[in-house]
């Protein structure tokens, strides 16, 4: 069992809440550009997880072990994003949710908890634009 998990194979998430935990994919199931799950929060204590939106996969140098992806939120902050109708797959109907593209990571394969859905290629290719504009200080 997971040291994120609690006995009720549930995991708190950053609202408080608690999701049911999924089992990761295998290797041969990686994720893609666009896909959400939820993963470990690297700037919080404790077992919190958050969602994240994967901005690439297959160029990076371990394919199907890594992800770079950008944090996604409920916090209407003024950089952020909203993802709105760009949801495919597996939005919250009574939460908004926004892309922080300034909030990058890399999440390993096996740190993945649960998937939650997919947003479209277009809002997930601007996003990476946003990214690179605030590393290039633009």
């Amino acid at each position: 069992m997971s040291r994120r998990a609690t006995k009720t194979n549930r995991w708190h998430t950053t609202t408080g809440k608690t999701t049911r935990l999924i089992p990761v994919r295998t290797v041969r199931e990686r994720y893609r550009k666009g896909d959400v799950f939820w993963a470990p929060d690297p700037f919080r204590k404790g077992s919190h997880p958050r969602l994240w939106v994967v901005l690439t996969a297959d160029n990076l140098p371990f394919p199907g072990e890594e992800y770079l992806c950008a944090a996604l939120t409920t916090s209407d902050l003024p950089a952020n994003h909203k993802v709105g109708d760009d949801w495919v797959t597996g939005s919250h109907p009574d939460k908004t949710s926004y892309c922080s593209p300034w909030v990058i990571g890399t999440v390993k394969h096996q740190a993945v908890a649960n998937p939650q859905g997919k947003i479209t290629e277009a809002f997930t290719d601007r996003m990476i634009d946003r990214c690179e504009e605030f590393l290039r200080g633009r």
